[in-house]
């Protein structure tokens, strides 16, 4: 049997890798799962977009 979970992230792209490392900031337990078995091997965000900037003052 696994430990409840308080979130869990359904898609490891960009969005939910990001959302995983806020999630982690903040002491929260989370899973990440995905349809995929591989990771991508090749880019598959390669810019931000400036509203993902403006939303996300404290990512970085």
């Amino acid at each position: 049997m696994t430990a409840p979970l308080d979130v869990l992230v359904v898609g490891a792209g960009p969005t939910g890798l990001a959302l995983a490392a806020q999630l982690q900031t903040y002491g929260t337990t989370f899973r990440i799962v995905d349809r995929s078995l591989d990771r991508a091997h090749e880019s598959r965000a390669p810019a931000i977009q400036p509203r993902t900037l403006k939303r996300s003052p404290h990512s970085g």
